[in-house]
């Protein structure tokens, strides 16, 4: 049984059907035909009592036109300005509340759009983010907005509707996540995409207006961004908690950085095999007096808008160029330390060159340190500045690490053409391999192939002595995790790899580390 709609409902519907142009250019017709035919009495109700009906609900009629000429501008393929938006978010927002209705907006951040370049053309990414606007806008219902805000960003606004809660939103998103990341062809290549969403309905925002509900829906987006592709965030208050951080952060890390609160926790790589120390990797922690220590997922972000990548990437590869020294002193075999190399740092021409001098200056072969690239750093094959700096480092000596193998689209065979030394694979790849007879194959199907290539493999994010045991049975070679170690400060370092040094056996030393973490 449908629900009957009440008197202002109806009221509100009759007006905006009214309000269409293309019925109104009617009634003159309409109106003579009703003479000529002798219906006087209806002829007399479309020339009079119309023009009063209109008088008196003006405002209404002018609103619904409004708000319709709004929303057709949503249709357009160019950004639109946030004053724009707010207004056009406004105009929804009293709309649902004469209707008893509600709505939400949902902010989509393009990923891997970045892949464009080079040889694909200049204007291939805004040829991605028009097939991207259609997909999104084809998964949505008719009278629902979607539009481009700024270069890769696409803003998807439900028209008033009885429900809009969570379930129904994640429906919505699904849908959206699975169109988007379908192949898109573009200049005869197929690339992929990926997009983050952040989410806001009207029942979530803090206040009831546009600005404010856009704004939640930009907080939710930036958080689900930490979180890598396809994260979905809703706004609540920790999210506008962890947005207050991040602001508070912002204007703390160039003193942080200066008074060296952000530096190496260390965590350690072992053969599968042998259990024997592979070596360790770099990864950055910010030692905050007051809110304890931060991972990078905490931070990484406020770096980079401060421009400060580049500094904490050097501060990094001192502390670990140091800590190679030390572990020399200790009598430790540490073969290498696996130091990050951000895209921002990889497009800076001199970076190599700095890199080189700093190795010299401490006096260590290059072979020990592992350069950890990114996957998606090898899609810009096209960018002359990223593909001078990796060649000169692997023509230098250094050792090149490809980070969270199989979260983008790059074929090994393709990683092959930079000189990659070894990769990664990712965490996802590895979580519960033991009883997954397909993460068994998949997994194999990469080892299988890296050795072909003579690329060697590493096991990312083992947590369980079954994991590690399946991988040394598959033949990967080395293995990193809270299942063999949690990153620690360089002062545990040492005492952690005698005790391996001492242990009985890989997978004993393995276990008694996961009980005591």
């Amino acid at each position: 049984m449908t629900d009957r709609p009440s008197a202002p409902q109806s009221r509100t519907r009759l007006t905006g059907w009214i309000a269409r142009v293309d019925w109104m250019m009617l009634f003159p017709v309409v109106t003579a035909i009703a003479w000529a035919s002798g219906q006087d009495a209806v002829a007399m109700v479309l020339a009079i009592v119309l023009p009063v009906f209109l008088a008196l609900n003006g405002d209404i009629l002018r609103h619904r036109t409004d708000r319709i000429s709004a929303l057709s501008m949503l249709s357009s393929d160019q950004p639109l300005a946030r004053p724009v938006l707010k207004r056009i978010v406004d105009d929804v927002l009293d709309d649902c509340a004469r209707r008893d209705r509600t709505t939400a907006v949902l902010h989509i951040q393009v990923d891997d759009l970045h892949i464009a370049d080079g040889g694909w053309g200049a204007d291939a990414g805004d040829k991605i983010m028009d097939r991207v606007v259609q997909r999104v806008a084809a998964t949505m219902r008719g009278q629902d907005a979607v539009m481009r805000t700024g270069d890769d960003g696409v803003i998807a606004m439900l028209a008033p509707t009885r429900r809009a809660d969570l379930d129904i939103i994640m429906a919505i998103v699904d849908r959206i996540q699975s169109a988007v990341s379908a192949p898109i062809s573009v200049d005869g290549r197929t690339v992929r995409v990926h997009c983050c969403i952040g989410i806001c309905s009207e029942a979530m925002a803090p206040i009831r207006s546009g600005a404010a509900i856009l704004a939640a829906a930009e907080c939710a987006l930036r958080i689900a961004r930490q979180h890598g592709n396809d994260a979905v965030r809703a706004f609540n208050a920790d999210i506008q908690m962890q947005i207050e951080t991040d602001h508070r952060l912002s204007t703390q890390v160039e003193d942080a950085l200066d008074a060296g609160e952000i530096r190496p926790w260390f965590q350690p790589q072992v053969e599968t095999r042998s259990g024997r120390l592979a070596g360790f990797e770099a990864l950055a922690r910010w030692h905050h007096p007051e809110l304890g220590i931060l991972t990078p997922a905490q931070f990484l972000t406020t770096i980079a808008s401060a421009g400060r990548s580049a500094e904490l990437g050097e501060i990094i590869l001192k502390a670990s160029l140091e800590a190679l020294i030390e572990w020399d002193r200790a009598g430790l075999d540490v073969p290498c330390v696996g130091v990050n190399v951000s895209l921002e740092q990889l497009t800076d021409p001199r970076l190599a060159e700095r890199i080189i001098w700093q190795l010299d200056r401490y006096d260590i072969a290059p072979d020990r340190i592992a350069i950890e690239i990114l996957e998606t750093v090898t899609l810009r094959d096209g960018d002359e500045t990223i593909t001078r700096n990796i060649k000169a480092m692997r023509d230098a000596g250094f050792r090149l690490d490809l980070d969270d193998f199989g979260t983008g689209a790059a074929s090994i065979a393709h990683i092959a053409q930079f000189g990659v030394h070894r990769i990664k694979i990712d965490r996802s790849f590895i979580h519960g391999i033991d009883a997954s007879p397909m993460q068994c194959e998949v997994v194999a199907a990469i080892l299988g192939l890296a050795e072909r290539l003579s690329i060697a493999t590493l096991a990312e994010g083992v947590e369980t002595p079954e994991e590690q045991e399946t991988l040394a049975e598959m033949g990967c070679p080395h293995v990193q995790g809270y299942g063999i170690a949690r990153p620690m400060p360089f002062h545990e370092t040492i005492p952690w790899a005698l005790s391996l040094r001492a242990g009985p056996s890989a997978k004993l030393r393995m276990m008694q580390t996961q009980g005591s973490a």
